[in-house]
Parts: C-alpha cells; sequence; structure tokens
C-alpha cells in the first residue's frame, strides 16, 4: 500500500484531504441499496468539509471490503429465509429445492457454509419465506400441468 499524500481539497478549497474511519457509513453495493461500510476501513475525507475522495487504492480496499460484507448479509439473510421456511413441517429442503431447480442437498451445503448462496436464490427462498404455504402451492402449480393449460 503506497503511503497517503494529504492535499488540499478542490471541493471546499480550505480543509485538507487525509484517510479517515468512523462508523455508520453505508454506500450501495450490488443488490444492496445501503450496504455498511466496515468501520476501521480509512476513506480519504476533507477535515472540513466532510467530502470523500475516492482514488484507485481505496476502491480497491472498498470493492474487497464490500464483497465481504455483501457475503455476510447474503448468509444472514439466507438463514431468515431457511428458518422461516423450517418452520413449516410439512416443507421439506427437499422439496424446495426440487421446486427451484436446485440439486439435491443443495440448501444444506450452503447453510452449512460450504457454498456461497446467489443474489437469485436468496430472492427466490425470501419470497417464498414471506408465505411458504401460499408460495410453494404456486411453485407447484407453475411446474405442473395445470400452470400451462390455464
Amino acid at each position: 500500500m503506497k503511503p497517503f499524500k494529504v492535499r488540499r481539497c478542490r471541493e471546499c478549497g480550505d480543509g485538507s484531504i487525509r484517510p479517515f474511519a468512523k462508523p455508520g457509513r453505508t454506500m450501495p453495493y450490488r443488490t444492496m441499496p445501503a450496504l455498511a461500510i466496515p468501520a476501521e476501513l480509512a476513506i480519504p475525507t476533507c477535515d472540513r468539509c466532510g467530502a470523500e475522495w475516492i482514488d484507485e487504492q481505496t476502491t480497491t480496499l472498498l470493492d474487497d471490503a464490500l464483497e465481504k460484507e455483501y457475503r455476510v448479509a447474503l448468509r444472514a439473510r439466507l438463514d431468515a429465509a431457511l428458518q422461516r421456511i423450517g418452520e413449516m413441517d410439512e416443507v421439506s429442503r427437499r422439496k424446495i429445492e426440487r421446486l427451484l431447480g436446485l440439486s439435491e442437498g443443495y440448501l444444506s451445503r450452503v447453510a452449512h457454509d460450504r457454498g456461497n448462496p446467489s443474489a437469485q436464490l436468496v430472492s427466490a427462498l425470501a419470497l417464498v419465506a414471506r408465505d411458504p404455504k401460499r408460495r410453494i402451492s404456486e411453485l407447484e402449480r407453475l411446474w405442473g400441468e395445470e400452470y400451462l393449460a390455464a
């Protein structure tokens, strides 16, 4: 990592741009409108007006950090959806896998950290988890012959 060169802020003209780390910052990332930026990640910021100046080095650090946070957020949403769906005794993971076109055992592997869930999988499971009985019934109709007849 190259050393940071302190420079004058081009936004306000008075402050100095220095690396600054603080909690509570967010930014859009992939499917998430506001993903938390790790508090320890320093972003070049004006000490007077607060303008952030993201250079190439900061971009690389942000991408790496946000990708990790994104995986954590996907996993949390996956776990919550599987928990909610799992509360229904009559619905097995195998049935969900079949209806979503997943290989047998895939949900167990992903749920036990032996794979990363995709945003598409988390989205589908989150929609099913909103109303499991109804959504599963809709999926069964979608893949059944009566869907084509309707």
